[in-house]
């Protein structure tokens, strides 16, 4: 039970990588508070999961939302151990052709609202003198492909926002993290995925494991990170990407 007695927030955590998330740590003894902008989705994951299961509604680009999450969290469970900032949107156009609106959409989810909501829970954190914060990156916050600027530009900007955070706040035994996984099978993926000649090409030359993750995949790593097994290791950028980044 890595994380028996610790209190757990995700984001996004109705369906993807942050329902996988949210499933293994509650096997292994957390009390989760679940929040997203799909209200069913997300009480739906609760109910699956069953006790010690808090489901929050909300949007993670409005303070007052924010406020709330943290506020019933704390008020249900009484301290955050564990934060894993996995809300996320994907946005792909080109450059020249991308709207104001485009860009600040996608840099208001995958940047500002993490920030608004990390910020939130550090305060927190800095009174109990401890904590782990894993941020679930991209590897195209590591490289860069055409088509998927704004994408890009966040999740490089996340990878080192948690370097900032894990040398800030480490004297303080609060622990920062970012995973950046390669193509998972999720729901954010799978118009891209329906393309299947693309992907085919893409496993035989882009993935040496020749397959995509699976989103457990990447909760394991996220549990490593988020558990005292991890309790030296802070500020790593740490690709979950069936060897991608290593091409």
């Amino acid at each position: 039970m890595r994380l028996e007695n610790k209190t757990v927030i995700i984001t996004g955590g109705g369906t993807g990588i942050g329902f996988a998330c949210a499933e293994l740590f509650h096997k292994e003894g957390a009390r989760l508070a679940l929040f997203g902008r799909r209200k069913e989705l997300l009480k739906a994951a609760a109910k699956r999961l069953g006790e010690n299961v808090l489901a929050v509604p909300g949007d993670i680009t409005r303070q007052d939302d924010v406020d709330m999450l943290v506020e019933l969290t704390l008020k249900e469970f009484g301290q955050i151990d564990v934060l894993v900032n996995n809300a996320g949107t994907l946005g792909g156009w080109p450059l020249h052709q991308t709207e104001n609106d485009a860009w600040d959409e996608v840099l208001n989810v995958n940047l500002r609202g993490l920030f608004l909501l990390t910020r939130r829970v550090l305060a927190h954190m800095v009174e109990r003198k401890s904590g782990s914060i894993v941020h679930i990156s991209s590897i195209l916050g590591l490289v860069a492909v055409p088509q998927t600027g704004a994408y890009n530009v966040s999740k490089g900007a996340l990878n080192q926002l948690s370097r900032s955070i894990a040398v800030e706040y480490g004297p303080l035994n609060i622990r920062s993290n970012a995973l950046c996984p390669g193509m998972v099978e999720t729901d954010m993926t799978e118009a891209l995925r329906d393309n299947k000649e693309l992907m085919e090409d893409w496993k035989e030359h882009y993935y040496p494991m020749r397959r995509f993750a699976k989103p457990e995949e990447v909760a394991n790593a996220c549990l490593f990170l988020a558990s005292d097994e991890s309790s030296f290791i802070t500020g790593t950028v740490l690709p979950v990407d069936g060897g991608f980044t290593a091409m």
